[in-house]
């Protein structure tokens, strides 16, 4: 064999070994995916999907579509603080936790990827915010924004003022540790930082407005079965990290 074909096996090699490992670790993590992998299509008000993408810094043309191949390259994009997988690595989170049995360990980092993947490509970023909002967790055991709206506020989600709704954010992000009953100084520190970042003009008025119909449940501060304090892994958004 000539030098020239033994340098292009070497060079070969690590190309192949690449594929064979993006795609390696791409089937391993979709084969813990949970077979329902339809959007959540449960009727919010379009004004809480563009106040969430205004939260969260997600924009309606921003939309990415992953390849297992090219994952990387955004992962490495995102540690430079750039945001296109911010909500498809939410949503995949979101659908990863209708799996019946819980995945760990170092398949669990898969099966995020995989699920990353996946909604980037089937979901709309309008599919991804209405199933985010309808299944998240927000703490009091609700699950989704209309439960969270009732669970807070005795109020469904057509209903919330937009401060409500912005506090329900807050929540989202933690719901133990931003509790604004049982803990109203962080509540009330983060609802500021983020409204500074969206130019609310008034924000002592608007955090007013957030508490004005909170339901207040003091004793669920000190339940031993309160759920454990769970923070997203990234910031809400470069604006209201």
């Amino acid at each position: 064999m000539s030098w020239q074909k033994w340098i292009s096996a070497l060079l070969l090699v690590p190309v192949v070994g690449y594929v064979v490992l993006c795609l390696g670790v791409y089937l391993w993590g979709a084969g813990a995916l949970p077979a329902d992998r339809q959007p959540n299509t449960g009727a919010l008000p379009p004004s809480m999907r563009v106040q969430f993408q205004a939260i969260h810094g997600v924009h309606s043309d921003g939309a990415v579509r992953l390849h297992p191949l090219t994952v990387p390259w955004y992962f490495f994009r995102q540690s430079a603080g750039t945001d296109e997988l911010r909500l498809p690595a939410w949503a995949g989170r979101t659908l990863l936790q209708r799996s019946d049995r819980p995945v760990g360990g170092t398949r669990r980092v898969a099966a995020d990827i995989a699920a990353t993947i996946f909604v980037s490509r089937a979901w709309s970023i309008d599919e991804q915010v209405n199933t985010v909002l309808n299944e998240g967790f927000y703490g009091r055991g609700a699950h989704g924004l209309p439960a969270a709206a009732k669970a807070w506020y005795g109020q469904s989600p057509e209903t919330l003022w937009p401060e409500e709704f912005l506090a329900l954010q807050v929540l989202d992000r933690g719901p133990s540790f931003y509790d604004p009953v049982c803990y109203p100084k962080r509540f009330e520190e983060r609802f500021r930082f983020v409204s500074a970042h969206l130019n609310i003009p008034d924000i002592d008025a608007a955090l007013a407005r957030a508490r004005e119909r909170l339901r207040a449940h003091p004793s669920a501060c000190n339940s031993a079965s309160a759920p454990a304090t769970t923070l997203l892994p990234f910031p809400v958004s470069n604006q209201a990290a």
